[in-house]
């Protein structure tokens, strides 16, 4: 008898812990969140209005490393991509309108169907992740 009495009060202290813990409301708010808003635009850096993709679309990411004194090359992009710096200096020259210039910590929506070149003038290293909004079959970025 002893022993079912001490099981029965082990069972109920087990399901009155149980109980209180469900009680508790879950966390269901951020905690610990910081958020930065880094860019909210409807127009590229040279004020093309932005027009994604019809049809069958996805988004490609890439980290991209620029050496001291190095570039990109000579390129255009048929589809709307955003780029944000996470080192260094990159001076974007475009065809037909002035350099631009971005640094760690700042993003932008890059031109589209321009032919355009990033380079390091600096010396040291750039870095940068580009989220292109592109369509399959469709390629990211076109070489002269």
């Amino acid at each position: 008898m002893k022993t079912f009495v001490s099981a029965l009060a082990l069972s109920w202290l087990l399901n009155g812990a149980a109980m209180a813990v469900a009680a508790q409301p879950a966390q269901t708010g951020p905690v610990g969140l910081k958020l930065t808003p880094i860019v909210e635009t409807a127009t590229t850096i040279t004020g093309q209005p932005i027009r994604f993709p019809q049809g069958d679309n996805q988004f490609t990411a890439a980290l991209v490393d620029v050496a001291p004194g190095g570039q990109v090359g000579r390129h255009m992009h048929p589809v709307p991509l955003f780029v944000y710096m996470l080192e260094g200096t990159l001076s974007i020259e475009m065809e037909g309108h002035p350099t631009h210039t971005f640094s760690a910590g700042q993003g932008f929506a890059e031109v589209t169907n321009i032919w355009h070149n990033g380079r390091n003038l600096t010396d040291k290293p750039v870095r940068f992740l580009v989220v292109f909004s592109g369509q399959k079959g469709v390629p990211n970025l076109i070489r002269p």
